[in-house]
């Protein structure tokens, strides 16, 4: 039998295969069906594979209702070619029929200049939500939220509010109706139980519920979404610093909010930016990871050259040394760059998710100290017994004693290794979260990079000094 998702995308292919076909054989009219048919989210993925011609026929034979909803869930590379090719009253037709926090967020990915243009062909009543709306940081509460709600003087009856429910505009979906004052400050909500469970008489301020958390117009948009999380909401109450009603916020927007945080940190962790999605340009998208990948090529640079070369000149080892020193030297590297990622993972994921025991460095410290220890002793023991047995039974030009050594150096320095990366990934994401850097960046190449250099200067250090201790050793009789 065969799944849901298989289905879905069976059901996807052959749209694209239908609409690929329709549009060769130039049947714009069943083509129309088929659209109007079709879901638009299905929809929005099959215009992502079109080609620009293909695109435009779509875009055409779409009501600006679909237009606007297919608009809406687009990525934004495909989104801004689309925006290239509509002139600027049609794409006001299509922004007048989204509800104006959607509006406001395809806007936002237009220049100011053409912004204005698209508002002004819009009447003032639709487009002066959406202008209010584009004030706030698009990562805001303000940015995020509806200004079109249901709500409800606080003095009035729960038939006032069942009212106002029935005046509303039909395509406006609400979970709770909000209450205020007479100077439009937020004092609760009723929810949908409240209205059909109570007598229509029932004065508000009786049934009003006021420990619906309330989000301030400029909380980040993280905040938004731990604070949704943590509290099982479905919808919340935007105010400003007066504490006037000024939108809402729907859990739908926030599932949004936490696709978007978890992409963003998934390409700052590996190396990149969101804003590479933002365009098809390949030269854009190799001047996003280029500076990244440029940083980590010099860091090894570093590590493989700088250090290696400090120690030769300083003839720190012989050449049946260095021989054997260079076959272990990626496991040091990989292992501590590794170990530290593992600690910045876990910690980059408490902070992102608000959690009290994560904000605590103490806390974080006393745990994560723990177990990097218990890794480091795992690892250190097996990586000295393993090299020291190898360079044993194989020594080559290297005296026994000297392999024993280097087998000890190579525990150690995996040992300490660990420790130093378990350190800095537990650290970083709280330095640059106090600086204001996104701590994902502490999960990300740079830092790798810079646990594989700490990790072999330890390892060539902690070998050279154990070789001059065993030099100085006198033998035993």
């Amino acid at each position: 039998m065969v799944d849901i998702p298989e289905q879905s995308e069976l059901l996807r292919r052959q749209l694209l295969e239908r609409i690929e076909t329709l549009i060769e054989q130039k049947d714009f009219d069943e083509l129309r069906h088929v659209l109007a048919a079709a879901r638009s989210s299905d929809v929005a993925e099959v215009v992502e594979v079109l080609d620009e011609i293909a695109r435009q026929i779509l875009f055409d034979l779409l009501d600006p209702d679909e237009a606007g909803e297919v608009l809406e869930k687009i990525d934004e590379a495909t989104r801004h070619e689309i925006f290239e090719d509509l002139s600027t009253p049609e794409l006001g037709h299509i922004v007048a029929t989204l509800p104006p926090d959607e509006a406001a967020d395809v806007l936002g990915d237009l220049s100011a200049e053409r912004t204005e243009k698209v508002l002004e062909q819009m009447p003032p009543d639709e487009s002066a939500p959406i202008e209010k709306l584009l004030v706030y940081p698009e990562d805001s509460a303000g940015g995020l939220m509806n200004p079109e709600l249901v709500k409800v003087n606080l003095k009035a009856s729960i038939g006032d509010a069942i009212e106002q429910v029935r005046r509303a505009d039909p395509e406006t979906d609400f979970y709770h109706v909000f209450v205020v004052d007479n100077k439009g400050l937020y004092k609760g909500v009723l929810d949908v139980q409240t209205l059909v469970r109570r007598v229509p008489n029932t004065p508000v301020a009786a049934a009003l519920q006021d420990d619906l958390p309330t989000v301030g117009v400029l909380t980040d948009q993280e905040d938004i979404a731990n604070l949704f999380r943590k509290n099982d909401l479905v919808s919340a109450p935007v105010v400003d610093d007066r504490g006037a009603l000024m939108g809402r916020i729907t859990v739908d927007d926030v599932l949004d909010v936490m696709e978007e945080e978890a992409e963003e940190d998934a390409f700052v962790g590996a190396g990149t930016h969101p804003s590479e999605l933002e365009t098809t340009s390949l030269l854009h998208a190799a001047a996003v990871r280029l500076p990244w990948l440029l940083t980590c090529m010099g860091g090894a640079m570093f590590s493989a050259v700088f250090l290696v070369s400090v120690f030769k000149k300083a003839q720190a080892f012989t050449d049946p040394q260095w021989l054997s020193i260079f076959m272990f030297m990626p496991a040091i590297a990989a292992m501590g760059g590794n170990s530290g990622l593992q600690t910045s993972t876990i910690v980059v994921r408490g902070l992102a998710t608000g959690d009290l025991v994560a904000l605590n460095i103490f806390q974080v410290f006393l745990r994560e100290s723990r177990i990097a220890i218990i890794v480091a002793l795992a690892c250190g023991i097996l990586a000295g017994l393993a090299s020291g047995l190898y360079l044993s039974l194989h020594p080559g030009d290297l005296p026994l004693a000297q392999g024993k050594v280097l087998g000890l150096a190579i525990g150690i320095a995996m040992f300490c290794g660990i420790m130093l990366s378990t350190t800095l990934g537990l650290l970083l994401p709280f330095f640059f979260r106090k600086v204001g850097i996104d701590p994902a960046i502490s999960s990300g190449p740079l830092v790798t990079t810079a646990n594989d250099a700490l990790g072999i200067l330890t390892y060539f250090s902690l070998a050279l000094l154990l070789l001059r201790l065993l030099d100085a050793t006198p033998p035993t009789l």
